[in-house]
């Protein structure tokens, strides 16, 4: 409960420093740094926040080429969201709503009458989508492009370890 806090606390007030900067000139292409810049600043942080994750466990079964594939993806997983940005409260309402069970997360999402409460869980499952689409439109790799689509549903090692990360953020 307390790291749910201090996450929105995080998400109202976002810090991104000067050694975050140099850590998306050091992983991102330049035609992908506009995929990241475009992001809410608390979409940034926590992009951000799961790529330090990753290399921090640095898994050591990964290439270096995966490795780097694996930061790109992190730190551009969330960047379909620019395409239909949430307000705070829609923000607060999916992460709530995505710990109560499949049945009543359904329901919700089909009371198409009230947007309000459907609209944002139909943007949150289709983001992951929208980033890759958005990625490849931006040149990268397919390989990131596949980990950013699967995010939610990992379909890989490489793309576990991003879904964890993520997670944990």
């Amino acid at each position: 409960m307390f790291y749910r806090i201090q996450q929105f606390y995080y998400g109202l007030f976002p810090q991104i420093t000067s050694k975050d900067l140099i850590l998306i000139q050091a992983y991102l292409p330049e035609r992908a740094i506009s995929l990241f810049t475009a992001q809410l600043p608390a979409d940034q942080r926590h992009c951000l926040d799961v790529a330090q994750d990753l290399l921090k466990i640095n898994p050591a079964s990964l290439s270096l080429s995966q490795k780097n594939q694996l930061i790109q993806a992190a730190l551009l997983h969330d960047c379909g969201k620019t395409l239909y940005p949430l307000k705070l409260w829609q923000r607060v309402y999916v992460v709530l709503a995505a710990h109560l069970p499949q049945l009543i997360w359904d329901y919700l999402k089909s009371l198409s009458q009230i947007q309000s409460l459907s609209r944002p869980l139909e943007l949150a499952k289709e983001h992951p989508k929208w980033g890759a689409e958005l990625s490849a439109q931006a040149g990268l790799e397919e390989e990131v492009v596949q980990l950013i689509r699967f995010h939610h549903t990992p379909k890989s090692e490489v793309g576990n370890l991003l879904y964890l990360a993520d997670n944990r953020h």
